[in-house]
């Protein structure tokens, strides 16, 4: 398994990285994990052919992880794909096909077909691939509650299996604790260091992962304990970077 960080910015746009967006190559498919402002231009950028991914799974609904899918259907139809694509979404996936006709993006146009579905229901197609869901929405609750929304507050990490040892990508979460037992023992994980408080971060290194990848710009706290408690296993994600499992 081989993967690239496409992209590695947090929320707040930045002037050299790319929001959120992860490219898994398999030896049987070709993932793109969230799809951040940027993706179209990487995906380019690395000659990725438009007929190259099977399927591009959504963790959750912040623009930083979903806004760049709109430019990609989009550069996927110019592009003149054929091959079927499925569009994988946390949560109102039949909502969804209404935003792309807002924009003028009708799938009778696409000239491929893009099928939305739930991604909790990722295994059934993909054997290797797991979701489960974290915390990084509950915070949600009061608003959500306060004026009846539809809104479900769906937050996904992913692990993906492979011979050489197993990829997680955590995604954006509030707490390690609500994936502990989900990413033990991977090979690799791709963390979001910069909504876990560092005491959270620490707890990793009890959980047998052999690489550990921080990716949505650290926070100041847990660089300076990175520094002052070096580890070998920690690494700072590197946009653009490929890695191999």
């Amino acid at each position: 398994m081989e993967f690239w960080t496409l992209g590695t910015g947090s929320g707040m746009p930045s002037a050299n990285l790319n929001c959120s967006s992860i490219l898994v190559k398999t030896d049987e498919h070709c993932f793109l994990l969230d799809a951040g402002e940027g993706v179209s231009k990487s995906l380019i950028s690395w000659g990725i052919h438009p007929d190259e991914l099977d399927a591009v799974l959504i963790t959750h609904l912040h623009p930083d992880h979903v806004s760049g899918i709109f430019m990609l259907i989009q550069m996927l139809y110019l592009a003149k794909r054929k091959k079927p694509l499925t569009l994988y979404l946390p949560e109102r996936e039949d909502e969804f096909e209404g935003i792309f006709q807002m924009f003028y993006t009708f799938f009778e146009k696409l000239g491929f077909k893009l099928n939305l579905f739930p991604l909790a229901d990722v295994n059934k197609a993909y054997e290797t691939l797991t979701c489960h869901e974290n915390d990084h929405l509950i915070s949600y609750s009061d608003i959500i509650r306060r004026y009846s929304l539809p809104n479900r507050q769906k937050a996904y990490s992913l692990r993906i299996q492979s011979h050489n040892g197993d990829f997680v990508y955590s995604s954006d979460l509030s707490t390690v604790d609500s994936i502990a037992d989900f990413c033990a023992a991977a090979h690799t994980i791709l963390l979001d260091a910069g909504h876990p408080q560092t005491q959270q971060i620490q707890k990793l290194k009890d959980l047998g992962i052999q690489r550990i990848l921080l990716t949505h710009e650290s926070s100041e706290e847990t660089r300076k304990w990175l520094a002052e408690n070096p580890d070998p296993r920690f690494a700072e994600a590197i946009q653009g970077a490929k890695y191999n499992i």
